[in-house]
């Protein structure tokens, strides 16, 4: 895992053919944990059923809900500056949380920021959870544990 000692904003292309690029912060321990004592997610978290089965349509939504809540809390407090976003107006829309949660409420802008921005923070909290570390910080690198498979084996006789 390579460590940053400089942890500044960088740029991430979130939908590229819009234009749509966000200048954001590190998702860094103590900004999500920060993100987790945003009023909305506490709220969520206070109403949700704890005695519900797991599996049921509501404790599925409440669960998405959730995560919804918390990726625009993590972005509100990581994202500085943004291209291709504008206001009704056709203006530069600025950097706001209202707005920056306007624009995750956009389905595709949202799948990108989890799969562009968060996943990259995602990977590195799983790499630290019981993978082989690697100079890379993903554990493609790991030392196989696992024995080659043995040659194939002869076609069984007929009838």
């Amino acid at each position: 895992m390579r460590l940053n000692l400089n942890p500044g904003v960088e740029a991430y292309r979130l939908i590229e053919a819009a234009g749509l690029v966000i200048h954001a912060r590190p998702a860094l321990a103590d900004l999500i944990e920060e993100a987790k004592t945003d009023p909305a997610v506490v709220a969520h978290a206070a109403s949700v059923d704890a005695e519900a089965d797991p599996l049921s349509p509501e404790a599925l939504r409440a669960r998405n809900r959730g995560g919804l809540l918390m990726t625009k809390a993590l972005a509100r407090l990581v994202i500085e500056a943004w291209e291709g976003v504008e206001d009704p107006d056709g203006s530069p829309a600025p950097v706001t949380p209202d707005r920056i949660d306007a624009l995750l409420d956009i389905a595709p802008v949202y799948d990108a920021f989890t799969s562009v921005y968060l996943s990259r923070w995602l990977t590195v909290q799983a790499e630290k959870n019981g993978s082989s570390p690697s100079p890379t910080g993903i554990s493609a690198a790991a030392r196989t544990t696992a024995k080659p498979a043995r040659p194939r084996a002869k076609t069984a006789r007929a009838g």
